[in-house]
């Protein structure tokens, strides 16, 4: 189990490249929301985040981009802020308590004790946390990669730079 796990951390992208594409994440929503009134919002956010090629669409492709990547760009908030929301109250899962979201640990996974409750809700915290790098680089891909199509630029050697 252990080895398997440092296979896990140690493939996973835990630094900078995370924490860029999740704050892209975070943000690709209410910079598509922005885009749509033709400003370049969302291509300088990807540029710079991302490290997207930087593009300087017409309004017409801007708006169109906009567009197209709203229901993605809600999927990626979603996914990002449901994610790392259940890494850190299931990590800290005591602290439930300090911001009222307590409850009865005789109905709690691992319950009736803290000690248990906190271990149970710890693992499924600690898998969600394997799991946010693969999920932030799927959604920010599929992003990028709408990016590049609308706009009709490339990546550098088919890749994101970051």
């Amino acid at each position: 189990m252990a080895i398997l796990l440092s296979v896990i951390t140690r493939r996973s992208r835990f630094g900078p490249p995370l924490w860029r594409r999740s704050a892209y994440a975070l943000a690709a929503l209410p910079a598509g929301l922005a885009s749509l009134t033709g400003v370049r919002v969302q291509p300088a956010l990807a540029h710079r985040l991302l490290g997207v090629p930087s593009a300087r669409p017409g309004r017409f492709r801007t708006i169109l981009h906009a567009l197209l990547s709203l229901p993605l760009g809600a999927l990626s908030l979603l996914a990002a802020a449901y994610g790392w929301a259940i890494v850190v109250l299931n990590l800290l899962y005591p602290a439930r308590w300090l911001i009222g979201m307590g409850g009865s640990l005789d109905s709690s996974w691992g319950g009736p004790t803290l000690a248990g409750a906190w271990a149970v809700h710890a693992a499924g915290g600690l898998v969600m946390l394997l799991l946010m790098p693969a999920l932030m680089r799927g959604t920010t891909t599929l992003q990028a990669r709408l990016m590049l199509r609308v706009f009709g630029g490339t990546a550098p050697n088919g890749t994101m730079a970051r």
